[in-house]
């Protein structure tokens, strides 16, 4: 008894001795404050994380009065398929997909996304004819307000929110488009995991256009992922991606994706990634490789 009573007393004393080594965890920095026009201090940034290469988005949002400019250097996808018994292959390339995302808030983020230049070549190899379409990609905008875990570190079972609406607008040109306004919205979820794994899963709905062009369909989108560092930066993702819609006789999208991010620096990261199609719907293979800079 005599021993317990001499070890709280010391206890006592080392929690009130100005010396002591020992101090409380510090309160996290609230920047509530911090807007578009009253930057977050460069001190202050969260780690730079961005919605590329894979599918499933990131629900942290960037902060308020920076700019983060996320381009794909090139996007390449190839297809082959049948119509009316001629067999057909489709090879697209996209040069320099921006999307610019812009912090409002602490929590509120906007963004645009524009597709400068879109290569899209169809091959009917029976008759060996080739047609291409060139030109201006759609232009997509939208938002992502984070709901919860914004300035989460890495405990284990930490975890973020958002919610991610976007709006199509059909800027482009004949035959790299459908000439028609879409809507999405999306829900990125993360959460950290024992032993440094991540999972991020993304569920989404939208409205989009029929492949005849000529009505409106409903859109289910939903995604699931997870990375991890593997080597000093670099970190590593495996996911699953599914685009189901409710027109008749259509099968769902499904890809296998695989890729990394590596940060150069802590405002710059360089990404690449492949997607593979499980079905005749999807493209047999996407490749992709960008850069991200924050400003």
């Amino acid at each position: 008894m005599v021993a317990v009573l001499q070890l709280v007393c010391t206890c006592a004393a080392l929690a009130d001795d100005p010396t002591s080594t020992t101090a409380p965890a510090p309160e996290p920095t609230s920047k509530s404050q911090y807007t578009l026009l009253n930057p977050v201090p460069a001190n202050q940034l969260r780690g730079m994380d961005t919605d590329r290469p894979n599918v499933t988005n990131t629900p942290h949002t960037i902060d308020a009065g920076h700019l983060q400019i996320e381009m794909g250097l090139i996007d390449y996808s190839y297809d082959t398929g049948r119509s009316s018994g001629d067999r057909f292959r489709y090879d697209d390339f996209a040069f320099a997909q921006s999307n610019f995302r812009l912090g409002v808030l602490n929590n509120l983020e906007i963004n645009a996304v524009i597709d400068p230049y879109e290569i899209d070549r169809t091959h009917d190899q029976a008759r060996g004819t080739t047609v291409y379409a060139r030109g201006f990609g759609d232009t997509v905008v939208g938002a992502k307000l984070n709901l919860w875990g914004n300035e989460g570190g890495d405990g284990v079972w930490q975890s973020g929110l958002a919610i991610q609406p976007q709006f199509k607008f059909p800027t482009a040109r004949d035959g790299l488009g459908n000439g028609h306004f879409e809507f999405a919205v999306e829900f990125p979820f993360l959460i950290n995991l024992p032993a440094g794994f991540h999972l991020g899963l993304q569920p989404g709905a939208s409205l989009e256009r029929n492949t005849s062009t000529d009505g409106n369909v409903a859109g289910m989108q939903n995604s699931i992922s997870i990375d991890r560092v593997v080597w000093q930066n670099l970190d590593v993702y495996l996911e699953y991606a599914s685009d189901v819609t409710t027109e008749k006789h259509v099968e769902a999208v499904q890809t296998i994706d695989v890729g990394g991010t590596y940060p150069l620096t802590d405002n710059i990261v360089v990404d690449t990634g492949i997607a593979f199609g499980l079905n005749d719907t999807t493209n047999n293979i996407e490749v992709l490789a960008g850069i991200s800079f924050r400003f």
